[in-house]
Formats: structure tokens, C-alpha cells, sequence
């Protein structure tokens, strides 16, 4: 009896650990949806990437005339500040090249996004 537990332990043990393994072995440096909210990774010199841009919804302010059509998207050096900026109404994929080691922040303002940031193929 002991030996059937033992060995139902160990098989739960490394089944558990696979998703730790493929997590390790993925390049992807975020993938989330964001609603007006930030997200950090780390990058070094040299590095470039593919930024992929899903606008899900644009926030609706009731004290403006005309209402946007469009999220807002930065990409900053944690230290250094804005890399990247743009309003994405359309699914958007674009190319960055990382400057500098560090961290980095992807920022979503008014709505929401799908982001996805990972190294070039």
C-alpha cells in the first residue's frame, strides 16, 4: 500500500512540474490582456522583439463630445522613460529593438488589449 502511494506522489509531483519546465522554456515576455493597467518584464541590450496589439474595448467618457475610437499604448525603460507610443484602434504587430538592459513596462490606457511581446523569429 505504502509503495502504490509513494509512487501516485511522485507521479503528481512531476506532472506538476511540467507546466514549471515549459514556462522556463518559453520565450514569450508577456502575453495578457490589459485593462487600463501595466505590466513588467525584464529585457537586455540587443534584444528585439514582436509587440502584438489586440484592442477588446475602448473606455467611453460620458464628459466628451467625441468619443475615441482607440486604446492607448506604451511601451517605457523602467529608469529611462517612453519607448514606444501609440493609439491602436486595429490589431497592430510591430518590431522593437531593446536598447539598453533592464526593465521594461507595457502600459494600456482607455480600454482594454491583448498584448503579446516576444522575441523575433
Amino acid at each position: 500500500m505504502y509503495r502504490r502511494a509513494f509512487l501516485g506522489t511522485s507521479a503528481v509531483v512531476f506532472l506538476a512540474g511540467c507546466s514549471e519546465v515549459t514556462a522556463l522554456l518559453d520565450d514569450t515576455y508577456v502575453d495578457e490582456r490589459l485593462e487600463n493597467d501595466s505590466i513588467d518584464f525584464s529585457a537586455d541590450d540587443g534584444d528585439e522583439l514582436t509587440i502584438s496589439l489586440d484592442s477588446i474595448s475602448v473606455d467611453e467618457d460620458d464628459d466628451v463630445d467625441v468619443q475615441s475610437d482607440s486604446i492607448s499604448f506604451r511601451l517605457d525603460h523602467a529608469e529611462n522613460g517612453p519607448i514606444e507610443t501609440r493609439s491602436v484602434s486595429e490589431p497592430e504587430t510591430f518590431d522593437v529593438t531593446i536598447e539598453e538592459d533592464g526593465t521594461y513596462l507595457v502600459i494600456v490606457s482607455s480600454g482594454a488589449a491583448d498584448v503579446t511581446v516576444e522575441p523575433v523569429e
